[in-house]
């Protein structure tokens, strides 16, 4: 006969892992890798409180305890009759104790729990909560081409754009083509960074998202190149804000994303690697070409339409918003507020 309380503890459990497996348990992934150790230490149910609680105390032989109490010292008493000693003395009927049996349960897990948990593959479940909604399911297939648009290219992949723009840019056959894309996809690409940024509530994030929003909406207006501008210096104001690197000599040691970044740091560096094109340095007497990518230094210092291209605007904005979700999605401001 199957137990009723060990069925309800089981079924418990099964929800709780079927909400792990489609990865929807709470508003950041900061809170997700938070429950998945929590449910970790308690796949298994845990019956303690269905086993009677036995008192040990009551176990224990307590003649030999009441000695004492019931025999003090009657050597002053010797010489006296001991039948009339007997008589004095109160009868003590020492208690018999039976010990109870711990009754023996049938513990069986829900139907297929245990498959569940064997058959799951955790590794590759841990690494899909940990990187950007937008990315394809097989995402580890193309870290290659995700690196190169990353980090020599400087196009953000965090978050936006959209999973079908994202494999189209992962499908280019070059730089240019990308850019292309991008510039063709723009409505589309603003409508993402919108719906990214809107419902972000993060008291780290407070000064920045007003900004964000309305540059968002004088894009929706037509308008990109002083929103782009706007964008960047945002973009710069939020990374000192989260003290990391910004100088060109060592952007690239502490941004860049590898192929084989652990999926604790997957999200993170991927987020980070577009800072390394933006933070390119560049001097008119240097004899080295202008750069054509976004820069903000160049932004800063030596603007021109160039910078403000229809590309550039693109990425601009991007980059905004995909700092803005991971900064929320990852808790990283959470410091700098305790502070």
């Amino acid at each position: 006969m199957k137990n009723t309380a060990i069925e309800v503890i089981a079924k418990q459990q099964r929800a709780q892992l079927d909400a792990v497996l489609n990865t929807a348990m709470g508003p950041t992934i900061a809170q997700h890798q938070r429950i998945m150790a929590e449910i970790s230490t308690s796949l298994i149910p845990n019956i303690d409180h269905l086993i009677p609680k036995l008192n040990v105390r009551s176990l224990i032989p307590t003649a030999g305890l009441l000695g004492p109490i019931i025999g003090p010292d009657l050597s002053w008493i010797k010489s006296l009759n001991q039948e009339i000693v007997a008589d004095l003395l109160p009868k003590i009927a020492v208690p018999t104790f039976h010990v109870p049996l711990v009754p023996l349960f049938d513990i069986r897990l829900f139907d297929g729990l245990l498959d569940v948990i064997r058959g799951a593959d955790w590794a590759r479940l841990v690494r899909r909560i940990g990187v950007p909604s937008n990315w394809p399911d097989e995402f580890d297939d193309v870290l290659p081409q995700l690196v190169e648009i990353v980090n020599g290219e400087g196009i953000p992949v965090a978050w936006v754009p959209r999973t079908s723009i994202l494999e189209a840019l992962i499908a280019a056959e070059s730089a240019t083509a990308r850019s292309e894309l991008l510039i063709a996809h723009r409505e589309e690409i603003l409508q993402d960074c919108a719906d990214s940024v809107e419902d972000l509530d993060d008291a780290f994030l407070a000064p920045y998202l007003p900004i964000a929003k309305e540059v968002l909406a004088v894009c929706r207006d037509g308008h990109w190149a002083v929103p782009a501008i706007a964008a960047v210096t945002l973009v710069h104001n939020l990374v000192e804000a989260l003290k990391w690197v910004s100088d060109h000599q060592r952007v690239a040691k502490y941004h860049s994303l590898r192929e084989d970044e652990s999926a604790s740091r997957l999200l993170e560096q991927a987020t980070r690697a577009p800072l390394i094109r933006f933070y390119d340095d560049w001097n008119p007497k240097s004899g080295q070409p202008r750069p054509a990518h976004l820069t903000r230094h160049v932004v800063s210092h030596q603007l021109d339409e160039d910078q403000v291209s229809a590309r550039n605007c693109v990425v601009a904005v991007m980059l905004m918003a995909s700092l803005l979700v991971t900064v929320e999605q990852l808790e990283l401001g959470r410091n700098e507020v305790a502070a």
